[in-house]
């Protein structure tokens, strides 16, 4: 009964992160440029245990392991890691120059804070910054927004900001990048380092929209929402085995 009472709970705890996740995605169905994650489930370690004494088969000879048959019992689940959703979000028209939509693969670069940090993101919901006589394209958090050489992309006088104006980086893995909350992700060593596209497709004008699929997160949250109550329901049952055990002692 312990066994199953882990691995009950392995499962509660998993459906609750997974149930965490899905509600993260819909949070952000109005964000521009929101890639959808997902949480991805691996088996905990299995172990071998006796199920009793072997049959003989037809021609009454035993099977291996010829004195007991041994079985595979498992430890339960748990949340591997959680995967983004990389695929292509529509298109909208604002018609605001300074928005500008990604189509195909790519980030924007952002430079932040004092360190000088650099994320990357889908979304092109930028604006003017004044500093004196220049004037800077930054994001909506008023971080600096880079170009292919990765520096920031200042504009004299009344020039107007231009796809070309803005970089687009890719990475040799995407799906290793970092979630770093505010619709921003960071490099890591398992997504490479960043390589500038040199002919991106960037439309300005439009934003991409969100890429969650709100019928199938709801499709989602009922899966994992029977899956949370089957587990916690094997709980209570082992729970109550376990106090009948107790009372016949």
């Amino acid at each position: 009964m312990i066994r199953g009472f882990y691995a009950a709970r392995s499962g509660v705890l998993g459906q609750q992160q997974n149930m965490n996740t899905i509600a993260n995605n819909f949070a952000n169905i109005g964000t521009m440029g929101y890639k959808p994650q997902q949480a991805a489930f691996s088996t905990l370690l299995y172990a071998k245990v006796y199920g009793g004494a072997a049959r003989p088969d037809e021609e009454n000879r035993l099977r291996p392991p010829y004195d007991h048959i041994m079985l595979d019992t498992g430890h339960g689940s748990r949340v591997e890691h959680t995967a983004v959703n990389h695929a292509q979000g529509g298109i909208a028209t604002t018609g605001v120059p300074t928005d500008m939509a990604i189509i195909g693969d790519g980030f924007f670069a952002v430079m932040g804070g004092e360190d000088g940090e650099i994320f990357y993101t889908r979304d092109g919901q930028f604006k003017y910054s004044v500093d004196g006589d220049s004037r800077y394209l930054v994001d909506a958090s008023g971080r600096y927004v880079l170009d292919a050489g990765g520096a920031q992309i200042a504009l004299e006088g009344g020039a107007e900001i231009t796809p070309a104006a803005v970089g687009v980086f890719k990475f040799p893995n995407r799906h290793g990048l970092s979630m770093m909350g505010s619709n921003r992700l960071a490099a890591t060593e398992a997504s490479g380092e960043a390589e500038a596209v040199e002919r991106p497709n960037v439309k300005a004008g439009c934003l991409e929209r969100s890429g969650v699929d709100t019928a199938a997160e709801v499709v989602r949250m009922i899966e994992s929402q029977r899956a949370f109550s089957l587990n916690a329901r094997v709980l209570t049952t082992i729970d109550e085995m376990d106090d009948v055990a107790n009372q016949m002692r």
